[in-house]
């Protein structure tokens, strides 16, 4: 006799749906959207190839119907959703989901993951992406928060505290930016450890308008997490954090 599946849905506050949930065996976002006037019929919508991570992004969100409408609604290719027969799962309701003031109330730095810092940024506004508490609590984690200001500046958090002129490719790796060739001038130890560098850096290159609806967003192949900052109340900027663990360094 087979089990059926059975999702913790998770009360939110949006005017699109009442209740989120996820299956991690399945990679399956649950989505229950408010009653219809006419029926008083809650339907609910699965899509698929929604992992645990991104889930965790959704539900920290600072605004889920916007995370709903740019990170899932306009990738419908990347996530197949379906209208779902309520028979074949079990929908168990769980407390109200509440978002943490802080990091220190979200975790203590040890288990502070990209995940969950990117969770508690989506939704800051541009110009206040990050508190102070939060810049050390990311550096003390290894954590890289990587975020756009204005048209031209590329800005580092967390475990690198910089910026850059952008767009442009920054090469990381676990000690963090690599410095530019020409800024390095007669000194041989300093030369010597920026070839040995060279050979190991990961490149994150910051892309200016080029994604409909936000102003930078950022490509890599070091794993990562993404957290959406918003201006006005519209989508500016994706960013990206990255553990300095995937660099091949140790947090």
């Amino acid at each position: 006799m087979s089990t059926i599946p059975q999702i913790i849905m998770h009360q939110v506050e949006s005017s699109q749906f009442a209740a989120i949930g996820h299956a991690p065996e399945l990679d399956l976002l649950a989505v229950q959207f408010h009653p219809k006037k006419s029926t008083g019929v809650s339907d609910i919508y699965h899509y698929q190839n929604f992992s645990a991570e991104l889930f965790a992004e959704f539900l920290g969100a600072e605004s889920q119907g916007s995370f709903f409408i740019q990170r899932i609604k306009k990738c419908a290719d990347q996530f197949p959703y379906s209208k779902v027969d309520q028979a074949a799962f079990s929908y168990a309701a769980a407390p109200p989901a509440s978002k943490p003031a802080s990091l220190a109330e979200a975790a203590p730095v040890r288990s502070l993951s990209k995940e969950l810092l990117a969770g508690l940024l989506t939704g800051r506004e541009y110009g206040k992406e990050m508190l102070k508490e939060e810049e050390m609590q990311a550096k003390a984690a290894g954590l890289i928060v990587i975020f756009g200001a204005s048209d031209d500046l590329m800005e580092f958090r967390g475990l690198v505290d910089d910026e850059r002129g952008a767009p442009t490719i920054a090469l990381i790796d676990d000690k963090g930016l690599l410095p530019f060739r020409e800024d390095i001038e007669h000194d041989d130890e300093a030369l010597k450890e920026y070839f040995a560098r060279a050979q190991q850096v990961r490149a994150v290159d910051a892309l200016w308008a080029k994604e409909d609806g936000y102003s930078w967003t950022y490509r890599t192949d070091v794993p990562h997490a993404t957290f959406e900052i918003v201006e006005d109340g519209e989508p500016y900027c994706r960013g990206i954090v990255i553990d300095v663990a995937d660099l091949g360094g140790a947090a």
